[in-house]
């Protein structure tokens, strides 16, 4: 398959920037869904200034700290635990954003920032390896400044169900997979909290 054609798959209306973008680098440095789509969908929905301080947890290999950086002129900590910090800075040279985009190596309990230094927190295909505890947020968003902007993107469902995994599920279903839940269950975990204010909880259009 030719670039052009690779190209030509990505293109989606959906998403007009991230058509912009070298479809064998996102296809190559991929650890699940399109990361790059999914940060611009969730943008969307968010409001970035040059210069604000941005908090990518769970960056995977900087695909989205990268995007950040290069359409929003933002600051990027691009923190991972299973990609490491170099492996993650060559990505970040290449991609010639070096004096935005900033590699961190860190479990998401044990996070190496003051407190109240992001403007903005994000987390792509990620938050629900580590932020299905009922008191996480609570942990979490210390790192946020007051009004601050924090938005994930998750895997999920459409309906939650309790007690077996539906029939049509079974032949592809993973145990691990019991952490994805529907947009009203994560509204519901972070609203009582009561130290976020929910603007947007929804379903990625043709998800």
């Amino acid at each position: 398959m030719t670039k052009e054609e690779l190209r030509k798959i990505l293109t989606i209306e959906q998403f007009p920037l991230s058509a912009q973008y070298d479809p064998e680098w996102m296809i190559e440095n991929e650890m699940g869904p399109s990361s790059v789509w999914l940060t611009e969908y969730l943008t969307q929905a968010m409001e970035l200034k040059p210069g604000m301080r941005v908090l990518d947890m769970g960056c995977g290999k900087g695909m989205s700290s990268i995007f950040l950086a290069k359409e929003f002129g933002v600051q990027v900590w691009a923190n991972d635990l299973w990609i490491s910090a170099s492996d993650n800075w060559q990505r970040i040279i290449e991609a010639g954003v070096e004096e935005l985009v900033y590699p961190i190596h860190a479990e998401a309990h044990s996070l190496p920032y003051a407190q109240e230094f992001f403007d903005v927190i994000i987390s792509i295909d990620a938050y629900q390896y580590f932020g299905t505890n009922e008191i996480y947020l609570l942990d979490f968003i210390k790192f946020l400044k007051p009004r601050g902007q924090i938005g994930i993107v998750v895997p999920g469902l459409l309906k939650e169900f309790n007690q077996e995994v539906p029939a049509h599920f079974k032949p592809y279903w993973d145990n691990e997979w019991y952490y994805w839940h529907t947009p009203a269950w994560w509204s519901k975990l972070w609203k009582r909290t009561g130290v976020v204010e929910l603007e947007v909880a929804d379903n990625l259009p043709s998800g």
